[in-house]
């Protein structure tokens, strides 16, 4: 059966940067199971290395070209599905220019998270373990085991925050993601011995050695390639981790990173909460306790008795029937559904919607960081916005913590420049398909509303563009009220 409108809209807007005419007409011949095999095939993408030095010789912090070669991906890009999943990790995983200033480190870690959003958790795991971007950001490269004559120990700050953020949380979670309780108290998932525990599991690395350098125990920084073990600096002792597993004396940096890996792909807290992050980041802030378990079920076993099967999860959350529930424009609105256009997918879609050309000087990651994310400078390792965050109704709401009155106001300002004037010197919108519409009013919104709104906008927003629009002289001046209308709107602002 042929797929609807609505459901092929949808699933780009959770799947992608933004649906357009031609990728809805796609999936509706194709089909949404059809579609997603077809995207996990592609990987085209790509961000170019950065020079090391800058012309004068400097350190070469300027990240504009990584910048903007992201949204170039974003916008025009074939691997949609790829580079959606790699920026939902990117957030989970960070790494920020706020204290990592190279800019030559952020184009081989982004490639960690395309080249493995469709592989295995544990392997982006082990990636990015061994990243020197990684490395420097929370202080694992030449982190060394303890020396009792110099008066130090290993560095614990890695080994919290990839237990705490990237796989684990604080509290262990049943299927479903409510906390396991122990004498009616949340049970935690590790305590302070276990954080120095796994900081000496993580001793012994240190930053690739550069071309024409001689390796040392302690490399200085070099963020092409991985990390590499250094034994005489790696922790030997016997170490007991999260779960009471028990890490064997003797062993190296690498077989202890091994075994490290071992118990994360073990330990039954990891499924559901990393699945309903990545819930989050594609389809709903607010996931129900089935929807969790459904997808971390599918992280704990992708029905072959693997673990971490990021394409078979990714399929899961796209799939779930709580996913496609409002595909059917008859079926009751869920008001708790959806999430926020955060920044980056708020000029994506706008400009994927809108036919836009991005020129050599584009620099639209600009308006992202004035509507407050800035890209590739999360203010700290809790990314952009906690994934905690609630709105002021109780609701897990994360990209709510970057709207503002003022970001708020950021957002029609923009909006009102993409229309009516210019991003900046290269980059341009087409409208000529929405002016092809407006012979008449009607059938200027519901290509509109096909386009930006899954071919659902309310009879209240319907009414509020046409008048908008009928106020206006000339196609092109009735395309732009209507369509300001309707990118302002909080229809559109929330995607659902």
């Amino acid at each position: 059966m042929r797929e609807s409108a609505t459901a092929a809209a949808r699933l780009l807007d959770q799947a992608t940067f933004g649906p357009t005419p031609a990728s809805i007409a796609q999936i509706q011949q194709m089909g949404l199971a059809a579609w997603l095999n077809e995207q996990f095939a592609l990987n085209t993408s790509d961000i170019p290395d950065q020079p090391i030095l800058d012309a004068a010789g400097d350190t070469n912090s300027n990240l504009a070209p990584v910048q903007s070669a992201f949204f170039a991906n974003a916008i025009t890009g074939e691997d949609q599905l790829r580079q959606r999943v790699a920026f939902a990790l990117s957030e989970i995983w960070v790494v920020s220019a706020v204290s990592d200033h190279f800019a030559y480190a952020f184009p081989p870690y982004w490639r960690i998270f395309r080249d493995n959003a469709f592989g295995n958790y544990r392997q982006i795991i082990r990636a990015v373990t061994l990243s020197p971007a990684m490395g420097t950001y929370l202080n694992m490269a030449n982190n060394n085991k303890a020396n009792a004559a110099n008066g130090t120990a290993a560095n614990e700050n890695y080994a919290r925050e990839m237990m705490q953020l990237f796989t684990l949380g604080l509290t262990q979670l049943n299927m479903d993601g409510s906390p396991v309780l122990m004498s009616g108290v949340p049970a935690p998932t590790f305590n302070t011995s276990v954080v120095t525990n796994m900081a000496k599991v993580l001793t012994g690395w240190t930053y690739p050695t550069a071309p024409g350098a001689t390796a040392k125990n302690n490399n200085p920084q070099y963020y092409f390639g991985d990390m590499i073990p250094v034994d005489a600096e790696h922790d030997t002792s016997a170490k007991t981790i999260f779960n009471n597993v028990t890490i064997p004396a003797g062993q190296s940096a690498e077989m202890d990173l091994e075994s490290l890996l071992n118990a994360l792909m073990n330990q039954p807290t990891m499924a559901p909460f990393v699945s309903q992050q990545l819930i989050q980041h594609l389809v709903t802030s607010n996931p129900s306790p089935a929807y969790i378990e459904r997808v971390a079920e599918v992280f704990h076993n992708n029905g072959t008795g693997v673990a971490g099967d990021m394409q078979a999860v990714i399929t899961a959350i796209l799939l779930d029937p709580e996913a496609r529930a409002g595909d059917d424009r008859q079926a009751p609105v869920n008001p708790t559904f959806g999430h926020m256009r955060e920044p980056v997918l708020f000029m994506a879609n706008i400009l994927r919607g809108l036919n836009a050309t991005l020129g050599a000087s584009s620099a639209i990651y600009n308006q992202a960081t004035e509507m407050g994310q800035q890209l590739f400078y999360s203010p700290s390792v809790f990314s952009y916005f906690s994934p905690l965050y609630r709105t002021e109704k109780g609701l897990l709401g994360p990209e709510f913590q970057l709207y503002t009155t003022q970001t708020a106001s950021d957002r029609a300002d923009i909006v009102h420049s993409v229309l009516y004037g210019t991003l900046d010197k290269s980059t341009t919108v087409n409208l000529t398909p929405f002016v092809q519409q407006a012979g008449s009013i009607e059938s200027l919104l519901n290509y509109i509303g096909a386009v930006f709104l899954h071919g659902a906008m309310s009879a209240n927003l319907r009414q509020q563009a046409d008048t908008a629009a009928a106020a206006q002289k000339g196609a092109l001046a009735q395309v732009q009220a209507a369509l300001y209308v309707v990118l302002t709107s909080g229809e559109y602002q929330v995607i659902q």
